[in-house]
């Protein structure tokens, strides 16, 4: 993880492996610090027998992996047994376990669909551009989306667009927004279309080259060099790797992955 975490209650000898990211977690703060960045892809089945069982094993938490067993047992919300968690250990404050607890209550009793669809806009607010994008793939590959509306196909592709523009790719995110015009015919997708291929001609990155480390501005001073000398294929291919490294650290080291 990208932040140093202050861990009060004793370590585990033997990490739990959450599965869904492939991640490693020693201690009940490290768990509480997952949930509350992961609280888009958050439901009971996050809250396991294996978890209960590390629980009162490794970190001796015997009455929480108890109650969490209660709480399983009568199909509790995920919400309530994430709270418990929480509520187990002084790492989230107030505001931020009534966030989550607001975040997980929005996604109950809701169709796969509308949950597959509050997950991807999420991940797309927060910046999490990678998991916004295979999301939305996802989303549009199941058969409740094929017979969606033009409307709701023509927002995801935009979305998918705005996710790619996020990423500087910006050719990419010009053909997501051309299918989103196809669909809607919303003279916003196609400015954005528009000014999607501008950026991507001219290949600007905006931002201030000030804020990045010295290998990134090495990379980006490469990269220009072989555009300048007409190299247009091997700068695209240095710009994504180095993008498929950004987006590597961003997901797994990020406080905000």
């Amino acid at each position: 993880m990208g932040e140093l975490i202050l861990c009060t209650q004793p370590m585990a000898g033997v990490p739990y492996y959450m599965e869904q990211s492939s991640v490693n977690l020693y201690s009940i703060e490290e768990l509480c610090y997952y949930f509350l960045n992961h609280t888009e892809y958050l439901d009971e089945t996050y809250i396991s027998e294996e978890l209960c069982v590390w629980l009162e094993q490794e970190l001796r938490m015997k009455e929480l992996a108890a109650n969490l067993r209660e709480r399983r047992k009568r199909r509790a919300t995920a919400a309530e047994m994430v709270g418990m968690i929480l509520d187990s250990c002084g790492f989230a404050t107030r505001d931020e376990k009534q966030q989550m607890k607001d975040a997980l209550r929005e996604m109950e009793n809701k169709s796969e669909l509308e949950c597959a669809k509050i997950r991807a806009d999420r991940s797309l607010k927060n910046h999490r551009y990678v998991m916004a994008i295979r999301e939305y793939i996802r989303l549009l590959g199941t058969e409740d989306m094929r017979r969606a509306d033009a409307l709701m196909l023509g927002s995801i592709w935009n979305n998918i667009g705005v996710a790619h523009a996020g990423m500087f790719l910006y050719g990419d995110a010009a053909e997501c927004f051309e299918k989103a015009y196809g669909y809607n015919n919303d003279p916003e997708c196609l400015r954005q279309m528009q000014e999607a291929q501008r950026l991507a001609e001219q290949g600007i990155l905006p931002v201030d080259e000030e804020d990045l480390s010295l290998e990134f501005r090495n990379v980006l001073l490469g990269i220009r060099q072989q555009t300048a000398m007409g190299n247009r294929d091997v700068a695209m291919r240095q710009w994504r790797q180095q993008l498929d490294k950004l987006k590597y650290i961003y997901e797994n080291n990020s406080r905000y992955s």
